[in-house]
């Protein structure tokens, strides 16, 4: 308010801020804000208007008799009740219309005299305001009005043309809903969005269908938690409106109307996937979205037709048309936003009888069948796989099945980045490309945590990378430097070093090379001296650079920064020390199964190594550095109990996750001579009561045990870390108490991924198996 110029108030412009100028009484002189008004009213607006008529000189008999009409006429009929803005009937004509219209109704079935009426209103709206209106007649166009009035005219049988939208409210990056606007809407894009499609040349304004629909899908996958919007408190009524305009949209491409790119068509498809998921998982068991019609009516009508949901999702709508039939009284929600919140009751009963007439008429069509592939090969496997799972064991099948589909709808993302940094040569076919994604979708909906599409794709990527890098550093660095683990060693700080933008130099100033690691003998061409080198640097630099040069991690505190790079080395460090352990192991006899050649003892090294080996630590990190975005850059965990407290649950988690990954791989380990918890010499001793029955199943037993300790441990750090968020609430804000909420609830989602990821292997072992040397891998 320092910054404030009430000369901006007194021009012609209608800025904003003259939608509220009672708030600037004692500021501004209210009488050089009179040419704002019009027919009595001050931007239709009751509050302002009395405001005005209080604060100007001369008394003001046309703003008095707009007030008095408004208590008589207004939705308080007399009795002292007015609403925020008067008239509206822009807003109500376009609103009404266009949403019956999109829900299925033709103007023959809508014809009646009064339709007729508000044809005239909006036509004549559209030619004396230049073709663009907002919710009442003069008081400033925006883009809501104007796309629904576009919209409603052409299922009128007259046509608008969408230019002027466009030269009126189009940016770089979006639609603004009005002129200055500082912050977007989510659903003034989706509105405007639907307009454009409305056109039969689609082709002529395909570069703004991309561009809003570009903005949409970021919008959608930056959201953390439901969706939200400036203008409803509902997440159902942005939710509906994406359903409606992404079902038009790839209907429009699979008609070759608009060419989306195979990119932007998986964001399309898997933003409209959730927002029909979870939907369908926030219904209440009456049929209901929290017991209101209106909300209800958003719910019925959001859902498109995707192969194995469709009995889930004919039952939902069933079910929520059921309710709005059993309503006698449809009670209005004040879940628009004005000045205040307010409720509609023309809106209720508008979206009432939309969903009762999408619900009577859904097309059998499959959404985006033409170009959306989602395998079924092995999905019928995989799901009761998952289902032997104790985190998916109660988990309704559909359900499951559901983050299966959504899970296949980020293929395309992930196979075209694939091969980005490691070439993957010398493994089988990577099982765990196909598993990565359902972990991430699986247990963002198990809970209905819904972290943010963007967080989820995140850590996806980070997932598979870290399978290849663990594959990388076992079959071609462990190969290409046995016996040179120091050399190897050196060879990985020089590629975090580099990877992380930082110079890495001897003691001479001479930036270090292989040359220098393997004893100084050459200053030229690394191939002249390791025809290794290349092979292993180059991947490992690339890989380092994409974790350091992570759009979070340029935005964090220097310690959460610092902590993910110290991590990252950890994790590749401890390859090298696992190669060195497996070679050691598989020089003993066969017949010899515990490692006799241990120089650590079990407790410290399934802590440390095996634990670090996992990448969960790493991972930890860097989901802190993600989190730490959501609040401003500030350090995820701040004081040093939280510190303590996280550190000791990820310690926890880390080391559970190896326990079941070696319960699940014995026999895996056993063929390839790689070194299993099982083999340390404290499990020399332990043995089955039955001497008939395996001894390895005794130390499996034992060992599976260890990890339910480990994994009480974890639960009760997670709890204090809980718990000191909630102790200290005197020391934060509303806002802070919230962040740290939101974040201990997506802490409890990356609990599940890597606990899944552990109860998998005690499942089944998923890790790809070594190609013997010499054969060829999959690339």
């Amino acid at each position: 308010m320092s910054r404030f110029k009430p000369q901006l108030l007194y021009g012609p412009m209608r800025l904003t801020a003259v939608h509220s100028l009672e708030a600037f009484i004692g500021m501004i002189d209210f009488n050089k804000v009179t040419h704002h008004k019009v027919q009595g009213a001050m931007m239709a607006s009751p509050s302002l208007t009395a405001a005005y008529l209080m604060n100007v000189t001369k008394w003001d008999d046309e703003a008095e008799t707009y007030l008095r009409q408004v208590i008589k006429s207004g939705a308080g009929r007399a009795s002292g009740g007015v609403p925020s803005a008067y008239p509206s009937m822009h807003f109500e004509f376009t609103w009404i219309l266009s949403t019956l219209f999109q829900a299925g109704f033709s103007a023959s079935e809508l014809d009646c005299p009064e339709l007729e009426k508000i044809k005239g209103v909006l036509v004549r709206a559209f030619e004396e305001e230049d073709g663009i209106i907002g919710f009442a007649p003069r008081i400033g166009a925006d883009v809501d009005g104007t796309a629904k009035g576009i919209i409603s005219l052409v299922e009128l049988g007259y046509k608008v043309d969408p230019e002027k939208m466009i030269q009126e409210f189009e940016t770089d990056t979006h639609f603004r809903t009005y002129s200055l606007e500082r912050d977007p809407s989510f659903t003034a894009n989706t509105n405007a969005l639907l307009a454009l499609l409305h056109r039969q040349d689609t082709l002529r304004f395909s570069n703004q269908i991309i561009k809003a629909t570009e903005f949409l899908c970021k919008y959608w996958w930056d959201s953390d938690s439901e969706i939200r919007d400036k203008w409803n408190t509902s997440y159902l009524y942005p939710s509906v409106l994406i359903v409606e305009a992404f079902i038009q949209l790839l209907a429009l491409a699979e008609q070759g109307g608009v060419d989306l790119g195979q990119d932007l068509l998986s964001r399309v498809a898997i933003s409209l996937f959730q927002a029909c998921l979870r939907t369908l998982l926030g219904q209440k068991e009456d049929g209901s979205w929290n017991g209101l019609t209106e909300e209800t009516a958003y719910g019925a009508r959001q859902f498109a037709l995707f192969d194995h949901l469709q009995q889930q999702l004919t039952s939902a709508i069933e079910r929520g048309v059921a309710f709005i039939q059993a309503t006698k009284v449809r009670a209005p929600s004040h879940i628009w936003i004005e000045k205040v919140n307010y409720a509609s009751p023309l809106l209720t009963d508008c979206y009432a009888l939309a969903a009762l007439k999408a619900a009577s008429q859904r097309a059998a069509h499959k959404i985006g069948s033409g170009f959306i592939s989602i395998p079924s090969q092995n999905m019928h496997k995989r799901v009761k796989l998952f289902q032997l799972t104790p985190l998916f064991s109660e988990v309704p099948e559909w359900q499951v099945w559901s983050s299966m589909l959504e899970a296949s709808l980020f293929q395309p993302l992930l196979r075209a980045r694939r091969l980005d940094i490691f070439p993957r040569k010398g493994m089988e076919e990577d099982q765990y490309f196909d598993i990565i994604p359902f972990t991430w979708t699986a247990c963002n909906n198990r809970m209905s945590t819904f972290a943010s599409t963007s967080f989820i794709y995140a850590m996806m990527i980070v997932s598979f990378l870290n399978y290849q890098a663990d594959e990388f550093m076992e079959a071609v660095a462990g190969q290409a430097y046995r016996g040179r683990q120091d050399t190897l060693r050196q060879v990985v700080d020089a590629a975090i070093n580099r990877g992380d933008g930082y110079s890495h130099t001897d003691g001479d100033g001479h930036t270090i090379g292989i040359a220098h690691v393997d004893g100084g003998k050459s200053e030229g061409n690394h191939a002249d001296v390791d025809q290794d080198y290349d092979k292993v640097f180059v991947p490992l630099s690339k890989f380092v650079k994409y974790i350091a040069d992570y759009p979070a991690l340029r935005a964090v505190s220097a310690w959460d920064r610092e902590c993910t790079m110290h991590e990252l080395r950890k994790f590749l460090h401890a390859h090298i020390t696992q190669n060195t352990d497996n070679a050691r192991f598989g020089q003993q006899s066969p017949d010899e199964t515990l490692y006799s050649a241990a120089t650590d003892t079990f407790f410290d090294s399934v802590r440390t190594t095996s634990a670090d080996h996992t990448s969960c630590p790493y991972s930890f990190s860097f989901v802190s550095c993600l989190l730490s975005v959501m609040n401003g850059g500030r350090e995820c965990f701040s004081s040093v109990s939280e510190k303590y407290l996280a550190s000791a649950m990820c310690r926890h988690l880390a080391t559970m996750c190896r326990m079941y990954n070696d319960y699940g791989s014995v026999a895996r380990d056993r063929v390839e001579n790689n070194l299993n918890s099982v083999n340390f010499p404290e499990f020399k001793n332990v043995g089955s009561i039955n001497p008939s029955d395996d001894p390895m199943d005794a130390k499996k037993k034992a060992l599976l045990g260890l990890a339910e300790y480990e994994r009480s441990c974890l639960d009760e750090a997670l709890r204090r870390l809980s718990e000191n968020g909630r102790g200290s609430r005197e020391h934060h804000s509303f806002q802070a108490e919230t962040v740290k909420e939101r974040q201990i609830a997506i802490w409890r989602m990356f609990y599940d991924v890597t606990d899944l990821y552990g109860q998998i292997y005690v499942v089944r072992d998923i890790a790809s198996r070594m190609v013997k040397p010499g054969a060829e891998g999959s690339g």
